[in-house]
């Protein structure tokens, strides 16, 4: 029996509304999707995107290495006899017998004065960072810049040597870095080499008496890799 005109009209009219509706339907699927995840592979720019506040556990954020990994040679054609970028008073008279130099570094590939001061206070409960100078390495402190703390600029003891004749009459010097891993900028080494000169000058100190803080108690402070650094300072000291 042939499909009569009524029939046919419907069917059309079926086929009509199916392919109209299936497109809609596809693309309010789509919009319901959650958007791709910017990150590994998904930067458009073929770069990591390591600001993604959207970073699960199982996509741990993956930081930058910040420690130097080859020793830097550390030529220098002129130290100057002060540091030349300071922060604070470092011109402060002398008010106490200072003895010794101890060096340290932070064991953090970050940070500077301020941050170590807030460590202090908070978690250790003492009057503030317990070095007298810290060098910044440009994360957290400019690139060799000298931080004088509190503790010079009053001419108090330190805490910083674990060994009261050190903390009472040595002058504690910190370098950000961690010195197990990695080594210090060149600029580091320079303002330490500037500050040391300055500092024995003016309390004359002898170079016998520039230590490493393992030389003083059972500690790998200032970091293992820190041996080669200090032989190429003291060869650059004046006295």
């Amino acid at each position: 029996m042939p499909e009569q005109p009524a029939d046919l009209h419907l069917n059309l009219l079926k086929i009509v509304t199916l392919l109209v509706l299936f497109p809609l339907l596809y693309v309010l699927a789509c919009r319901s999707l959650p958007a791709p995840r910017r990150g590994i592979g998904h930067d458009p720019n073929g770069k990591e995107d390591r600001a993604d506040p959207h970073r699960t556990q199982e996509e741990p954020e993956r930081p930058v290495p910040l420690s130097i990994t080859t020793m830097p040679d550390y030529r220098f054609s002129d130290i100057p006899s002060r540091p030349e970028n300071v922060r604070g008073n470092l011109g402060r008279s002398p008010a106490r017998n200072w003895q010794h130099i101890v060096i340290h570094h932070s064991a953090t590939e970050t940070g500077g004065m301020d941050s170590f001061d807030r460590v202090a206070r908070r978690e250790r409960g003492w009057k503030g960072v317990g070095y007298h100078f810290v060098i910044g390495n440009g994360h957290g402190a400019g690139d060799g810049e000298v931080e004088v703390t509190f503790r010079w600029e009053d001419q108090i003891h330190g805490a910083h040597a674990g060994v009261e004749q050190y903390n009472e009459y040595g002058i504690g010097i910190c370098l950000v870095g961690d010195f197990n891993t990695g080594y210090p900028t060149e600029q580091q080494i320079r303002a330490l080499v500037s500050l040391i000169t300055y500092l024995q000058e003016r309390n004359n100190i002898p170079t016998s008496e520039i230590l490493l803080h393992r030389h003083l108690k059972n500690t790998a402070c200032p970091g293992e890799k820190f041996s080669d650094p200090f032989i190429k300072v003291l060869s650059l000291l004046r006295r």
